[in-house]
């Protein structure tokens, strides 16, 4: 599909083509609880299976990897996720439907682009806070929390669900783009250490390679401007 005919394609359009299923949870630190998610699965209405929960048995077409969860919450406002302790985020996984956003509409358009029908979206930090502020203070007070690296899926201590949910090494593409906040910087290089000898695709902002530019800036040119540099490193 011409690149012009992508960038064009609007939300409207994306959700007949994808569904969108999380995986969130509230991490218990005994005073309070934090919103986070593990996961978020971008898939084709004819790919999802009877059991949404079955998505984590899926091998996806792409993986992502953007800066947190942000304001992404479930359709149901009903639905409660499940507790865990620093200790068990990846435990008795729920795949429920959720609220696309515009970051996710750009991630389907380069689906669209390729041809595929499932990407699965990983997070430098489950913490689900759309306030930037507010994010980066939950993670420096969870650095000094005994197992607070935990609110990371990229962390050591999460090496097995994290192999579980991303697969075969060098199997297929991940796409990173979380952005040029300088006060993510341990939590980018820790995920970079963990995608060495991956296919990494983004828009590097910085010489080092630490930071890339997230899939949804506020200009509309830029957003096409992101979209067509991916695109063409996938050609």
């Amino acid at each position: 599909m011409p690149i012009s005919n992508v960038a064009a394609m609007r939300a409207d359009d994306l959700k007949q083509l994808y569904a969108v299923y999380g995986d969130f949870y509230q991490l218990d630190l005994g005073e309070k609880q934090l919103s986070c998610r593990v996961v978020l699965e971008l898939v084709a209405h004819e790919r999802v299976p009877l059991l949404a929960n079955r998505l984590a048995e899926q091998q996806p077409d792409l993986l992502v990897v953007m800066m947190n969860p942000g304001s992404s919450k479930p359709i149901d406002d009903t639905y409660r996720p499940r507790v865990v302790g620093l200790e068990g985020a990846g435990a008795r996984p729920e795949r429920v439907l959720t609220r696309p956003d515009n970051t996710q509409y750009q991630v389907m358009r380069v689906m669209a682009a390729q041809g595929w029908g499932h990407a699965r979206v990983f997070n430098l930090s489950d913490l689900r806070e759309p306030k930037s502020l507010l994010w980066r203070q939950q993670v420096e007070q969870l650095a000094d929390v005994p197992g607070g690296e935990r609110h990371s899926l990229f962390c050591a201590a999460r090496r097995e669900e994290r192999e579980r949910l991303m697969g075969e090494r060098g199997k297929i593409p991940v796409l990173v783009g979380w952005g040029r906040d300088a006060g993510m910087r341990f939590l980018a290089e820790q995920c970079l250490s963990v995608l060495s000898g991956w296919l990494l695709l983004g828009v590097a902002t910085d010489a080092e390679g630490i930071f890339y530019a997230h899939p949804s800036p506020m200009l509309q040119q830029a957003k096409e401007r992101w979209l067509a540099e991916i695109l063409m490193c996938l050609q």
